[in-house]
C-alpha cells in the first residue's frame, strides 16, 4: 500500500475511493500527502489544531478541536464494512452448495492438501464449523447448573442417610454450628451426628410411610435468579442468627419435582428449594423460605 488520505494522512490501499479513517473521498488527481507520524509531515512542522486562514475552507471531516465528525466516523466505518463485505463474496463468487457438495468425495478429501481444491476447503471448514456448533450446544445442555449440585446432595443425603453428603448441602456456618453444639463425648463426627439426630430419623418416618428400599428421584421444572435485596436479606438473617459476617453472592429459587418409591408405596410432590452461593460455596439453607419436601 503506498496511497495516502488527501485529508488525514492515513495508508490506504491504491484502489480506494475514501480513506476508512476520516471519510475523505480520494481525488486521484491529486498529489497523495506522505503520511502523518505522531502528528508530524516529514520535512514539516507539526500541525496541531491549525484552525482555518481567511478564505481557506475547514476540512469537513474534522470539528473544531481537530478531531474526527461522528457522522464521517459512522460513514467511514460502513463504508469499511462494505469493503470487507465486497472481499468475502470476491473470495466466494462462483461457488455455490452443489460445488462444494460435488467436491466433497473422500478422494477430494484425501487429495486437498494437494489439489488446494478451494471447494473441498470451504467444505471441510463448513463442516468443521458445524461440529464446533453441536459440540457447544450438547456441552451446553448437559453441564450442570451451579445450583444442581446442593440440591443433588441433599436428595441423596436423605435417601441415604448420609451425614457427610449433608455437610456438602449446607453453608459452612450451619455446619460450624451444629458441630459447636454436638455432643463430642457421644459423635466422632458431624457426619455421624447429623445421621443420628436428623437423617435416620427421617429416613425411619419415610419407610413407614412408603416402605423399604427407598428411592428419589428428581427433575428441575425452572429456577429464578434472586434479586440483590433477597441476597442482602439473607446475609443481615445469618448476622443475626449465627452472628455470622457472610458474602451472598448469587441465589436461586429452583422449583423441583420429585418422586419418592418405597416398596408399600410412591409419591410426587411440587416444590421450592433456595440455593445459594455462600462464600464461594453453593449450598442449600436453613434459612430460607424454601418449601417443605413431601
Amino acid at each position: 500500500m503506498s496511497k495516502f488520505c488527501i485529508s488525514c494522512g492515513a495508508q490506504l490501499d491504491d484502489d480506494a475511493g475514501f480513506c476508512t479513517l476520516c471519510g475523505t473521498p480520494q481525488n486521484q488527481n491529486v498529489q497523495a500527502q506522505a503520511p502523518i507520524q505522531d502528528g508530524y509531515n516529514y520535512g514539516q512542522q507539526p500541525q496541531q489544531n491549525v484552525q482555518p486562514g481567511f478564505g481557506q475552507q475547514p476540512n469537513p471531516n474534522m470539528n473544531a478541536q481537530g478531531g474526527l465528525n461522528m457522522s464521517n466516523f459512522t460513514q467511514a466505518a460502513g463504508n469499511a464494512a462494505q469493503q470487507a463485505g465486497a472481499a468475502v463474496k470476491n473470495t466466494f463468487s462462483g461457488v455455490s452448495f452443489d460445488s462444494v457438495k460435488g467436491a466433497m468425495s473422500v478422494e477430494d478429501i484425501k487429495n486437498v492438501g494437494k489439489t488446494k481444491n478451494k471447494n473441498t476447503i470451504i467444505g471441510l471448514a463448513a463442516c468443521g464449523a458445524v461440529l464446533i456448533i453441536i459440540i457447544i450446544i450438547l456441552i451446553s445442555m448437559l453441564a450442570k447448573k451451579p445450583y444442581e449440585k446442593p440440591i443433588g446432595y441433599l436428595f441423596t443425603a436423605i435417601e441415604k442417610s448420609d451425614g457427610s453428603t449433608l455437610e456438602k448441602a449446607f453453608p459452612d456456618y450451619m455446619n460450624e454450628l451444629a458441630e459447636d453444639n454436638m455432643d463430642d463425648d457421644k459423635y466422632d463426627s458431624l457426619s455421624e451426628y447429623y445421621e443420628d439426630a436428623m437423617l435416620e430419623d427421617l429416613h425411619d418416618e419415610l419407610e413407614d410411610d412408603y416402605g423399604k428400599n427407598l428411592k428419589i428421584s428428581y427433575k428441575f421444572i425452572k429456577a429464578k435468579e434472586m434479586k440483590k435485596s433477597d441476597l442482602n436479606d439473607l446475609e443481615d438473617r445469618v448476622e443475626d442468627y449465627y452472628d455470622e459476617k457472610v458474602e451472598v453472592e448469587k441465589g436461586y429459587k429452583v422449583k423441583i419435582k420429585a418422586k419418592i418409591k418405597g416398596k408399600d408405596d410412591d409419591e410426587t410432590d411440587t416444590t421450592w428449594i433456595d440455593v445459594y452461593k455462600i462464600d464461594d460455596k453453593w449450598c442449600v439453607d436453613g434459612l430460607s423460605s424454601g418449601g417443605s419436601l413431601f
